[in-house]
């Protein structure tokens, strides 16, 4: 038996395989975004009927990327491990568009949410200014930390950095922008940034939907920051 023929399968092509289905990934991104969920609400978020969703949990279990645990009568679905979750921010990373492509002009866009967070235009323009101001730090696996000047940075924004609370989520990572195509500011973090802005009138997102508008009041807060 020669060498190839006895080489075992390579078992990243295995897991490649179960990631390469739009709706197992959506899975995984909703999971990695949010946090846990039972299936029931999972399936009204995504728009899919209980029976095709739960056949792609079940491929998803199989691999390892995603675990059920009980609760109640309610099977409740999250990531299988911190390995799972550092997955996205690098796949993000890696299918970023290169510099010069990422230039080019585009039709303007409304700013809008993203899960619970800020994308669109504001939402890249942000992070990209607390990127500059010393506020984060990017690291090339897609997450992010904190900068030496976040504590000023984000009090600025509404947020105390000290009080943000992870959870079942991931403190802070890069999201790449589907309209800018380029990173905005996800995770617990990102969602303390959105939820302060919103709070203090600085951001009006449009009734029932996630388009999201710089108010007046916070062209003006926002102005040293953007």
């Amino acid at each position: 038996m020669s060498g190839a023929a006895a080489r075992a399968p390579d078992a990243r092509v295995a897991l490649l395989k179960e990631l390469a289905h739009p709706l197992r990934l959506r899975v995984v991104d909703r999971l990695g975004h949010v946090g846990p969920a039972p299936v029931s609400a999972l399936a009204a978020e995504l728009g899919v009927a209980l029976p095709e969703l739960s056949n792609h949990l079940r491929r998803l279990r199989e691999a390892g990327l995603v675990r059920a645990r009980r609760e109640g009568r309610q099977a409740v679905y999250e990531l299988a491990g911190s390995g799972v979750e550092l997955l996205l921010p690098l796949l993000d990373r890696l299918t970023r568009p290169a510099a010069a492509e990422a230039s080019a002009p585009r039709p303007q866009v409304p700013s809008r949410t993203c899960y619970d967070h800020l994308a669109g235009p504001l939402g890249v323009a942000l992070y990209r200014s607390l990127l500059g101001r010393g506020a984060l730090r990017d690291r090339p696996d897609g997450t992010v930390e904190l900068g030496p000047a976040a504590r000023a940075a984000f009090a600025t924004l509404g947020v105390d950095v000290d009080a943000v609370e992870p959870g079942r989520r991931r403190p802070a990572f890069e999201c790449l922008d589907a309209t800018e195509h380029a990173p905005h500011l996800a995770g617990a973090l990102g969602g303390a940034v959105a939820g302060a802005l919103m709070q203090r009138g600085w951001v009006r997102r449009e009734p029932g939907r996630r388009t999201v508008h710089l108010t007046a009041a916070g062209e003006r807060g926002l102005g040293p920051l953007l």
